[in-house]
């Protein structure tokens, strides 16, 4: 049966991240690979779109790498940047509890928001988290790719939603062997499908 992160076709980039981060090996017992796995210099041509983030507690959630075409977008360079400092106010809640649904049930994620840079542009931004354990077997780190949505592609997904101010417009999770959170755990839908949330 077809691992259903591989139905994820939003880029090169992320096909070749998901493809390698399924091939990694996991330890006993854990349906995460380790982050001591895996590097990102393997992923043939994909590290401009990759980026990697570590959990540092509910306020922290740190960009250990990111990729040039995150940097061009936001306007800065991202690396150890706190996203949730990066994070809308309004919005800022419900990504936290996002990232600690991936980790509390380790699955994978999807989250397409539009947001507005430092040069006040919006743009509309998929990106996808895969989950990495420490040493531990904690979900400490995620491994993700992003991607610009625009154009014919905006209109077919989301019809005349209004993206001139920062919101979420979807956001699913992927099960990866553990099952994925609940809705009443995260406030998201907890069957797989996408579906705009306001």
């Amino acid at each position: 049966m077809k691992n259903v992160l591989e139905t994820l076709h939003h880029s090169k980039a992320t096909q070749e991240l998901i493809r390698f981060w399924l091939n990694l090996p996991r330890p006993a017992g854990s349906v995460c690979p380790k982050r001591s796995d895996f590097s990102s210099a393997r992923i043939n041509g994909s590290l401009p779109e990759v980026f990697l983030s570590e959990w540092y507690g509910d306020d922290a959630l740190v960009v250990v790498q990111a990729g040039t075409i995150l940097d061009r977008l936001i306007g800065l360079d991202m690396t150890g940047k706190n996203i949730f400092d990066m994070t809308p106010a309004e919005l800022v809640h419900d990504e936290r509890m996002y990232y600690k649904a991936l980790r509390e049930q380790p699955c994978a994620g999807l989250i397409t928001r539009s947001m507005i840079n430092f040069a006040d542009k919006p743009f509309i931004y998929r990106t996808v988290q895969l989950p990495l354990i420490d040493p531990f077997h904690n979900v400490r780190y995620f491994v993700g790719t992003g991607f610009v949505i625009e154009g014919e592609q905006m209109e077919a997904e989301f019809g005349n939603i209004d993206f001139k101010k920062a919101r979420l417009a979807e956001r699913r999770f992927f099960d990866i062997g553990a099952g994925v959170p609940t809705e009443k755990a995260t406030g998201a839908p907890d069957d797989g499908s996408a579906r705009p949330n306001g």
